[in-house]
């Protein structure tokens, strides 16, 4: 008979990122505003650094504010319409952070958060420092 019982994982963070123990890292990879991306299991051994950043589309964002004018000027339901595409225009120009996790062996896809999601992504980021260098210590 086997009396061996699995060793419990001690959770540092579980946020939109990911999941961070001190065994491994759950990350959702791909992940974007309208999909949840792709479930990635990554021992802790083998991830290497992990990143924080913010992409931004100014230039797309500046071409919606010039058509949100565009429509705010018009009469009716143009107006609504105006509205919607300055509010996506902001979203765009106000910037979404992306967390990418490097491997040993690859760069995994980078995950994008909402723009208001900033400090979760600085947090899995964070928790995945410390785990990597509190192994290497």
């Amino acid at each position: 008979m086997n009396d061996r019982r699995p060793q419990t994982e001690r959770v540092f963070v579980e946020n939109e990122f990911g999941t961070i123990t001190d065994k491994r890292v759950i990350y959702y990879r791909a992940k974007g505003w309208f999909s949840d991306g792709s479930r990635e299991d990554i021992p802790l051994q083998q991830v290497t650094s992990a990143r924080v950043g913010i992409s931004r589309s100014v230039f797309v964002g500046t071409l919606f504010v010039l058509v949100s004018l565009a429509l705010l000027g018009a009469e009716g339901d143009a107006v609504v319409l105006g509205v919607l595409f300055f509010a996506v225009a902001f979203l765009l120009m106000w910037g979404s952070p992306t967390v990418v996790v490097k491997t040993s062996g690859r760069n995994l896809k980078a995950a994008k958060g909402l723009p208001w999601q900033r400090q979760s992504a600085d947090d899995f980021v964070e928790a995945l420092r410390q785990q990597l260098f509190d192994k290497a210590a």
